[in-house]
């Protein structure tokens, strides 16, 4: 089981590009999995044992993860990892899928985004200074890196994988699964990365866009960690994160008329309901541009 284990995570990051976060929590599912199988059945896990299961073994497995507290999303992760190694399995006419594709997903509540307000937003990223014992470049760079993350919404680690050397007007983004897509930096970004850049005490030249303390990459860690402090000082609501400024930067494009569509390009999402999740955030401010802009309405003054 661990050699077939082993095959098919490789698979996943080889030919499938999968993420590594992706790879070590598949890879954490299916030890759940196998380690359950062993107390279930009282004999080690072998291809003969995965092709005798039932229905009901899947369903006690996921039963007993419900009763050790794990969330309904946990779970639903859970069975997709389990589904994709049986699939691999299968390939190998080593299981029947019957028994596992008749297990159904746990539901879940749907889970918006939390966006910040845009004042809050353009106060912070205006703001003299944010630690005043820091140094004038780290400030310099955490502002240049935060107004990226909401002048294009990007994930953390897309705007971190930058190197300086393809900074320009528009960025060619790696996203998930190897995608590219472009980005188009405002002026003011801009100016706030050539600001960063030239106040850096290290060669960034060469190398990552943003940088630390040392001159290494920095990592997606220490910059919400510093957020997470900054929040409790300069007002930022709780839920203030890196992704945060992405969700806002989608939420904010809706809100002022900008089309699904197009914010699912910008976002990098391959899906469309992926992106119509921000057309919940504020139904108010929806209706009230659905009011102004359709065509009966506009008839009527």
């Amino acid at each position: 089981m661990k050699e077939f284990l082993k095959c098919w995570l490789e698979e996943l990051e080889i030919q499938k590009y999968y993420s590594r976060h992706t790879i070590e929590a598949y890879r954490r599912d299916v030890t759940n999995f196998e380690n359950f199988l062993v107390g279930h059945i009282g004999d080690n896990v072998s291809p003969e044992i995965l092709r005798t299961l039932k229905t009901a073994d899947f369903r006690s497995w996921l039963s007993r993860r419900i009763s050790d507290g794990l969330t309904a999303r946990s779970n639903v992760r859970a069975l997709s990892a389990l589904k994709s190694f049986f699939r691999y399995l299968a390939k190998r006419d080593l299981v029947d899928l019957k028994s596992i594709d008749s297990v159904k997903r746990p539901k879940l509540s749907a889970l918006l985004p939390k966006p910040i307000k845009e004042d809050k937003i353009l106060d912070f990223l205006n703001l003299d200074f944010f630690f005043e014992n820091d140094p004038q470049w780290i400030t310099d760079r955490d502002r240049a890196l935060f107004s990226l993350l909401y002048c294009c919404g990007l994930r953390i680690n897309e705007a971190l994988n930058i190197k300086t050397k393809d900074v320009a007007d528009e960025i060619k983004i790696s996203g998930k699964g190897k995608k590219d897509r472009m980005i188009l930096v405002l002026p003011l970004v801009s100016d706030r990365i050539k600001i960063y850049i030239s106040g850096c005490p290290h060669d960034l030249s060469e190398g990552f866009l943003f940088v630390g303390l040392k001159g290494k990459r920095l990592h997606a860690s220490l910059a919400d960690n510093r957020l997470q402090k900054l929040r409790l000082m300069h007002d930022l609501p709780d839920h203030a994160s890196a992704h945060a400024f992405r969700h806002s930067f989608a939420t904010h494009l809706i809100q002022h008329g900008a089309d699904l569509r197009s914010v699912q390009e910008l976002l990098g999402h391959e899906s469309l309901s992926s992106t119509q999740i921000y057309t919940d955030v504020d139904d108010c401010n929806l209706l009230k541009t659905y009011a102004k802009t359709h065509p009966l309405e506009k008839n009527r003054h």
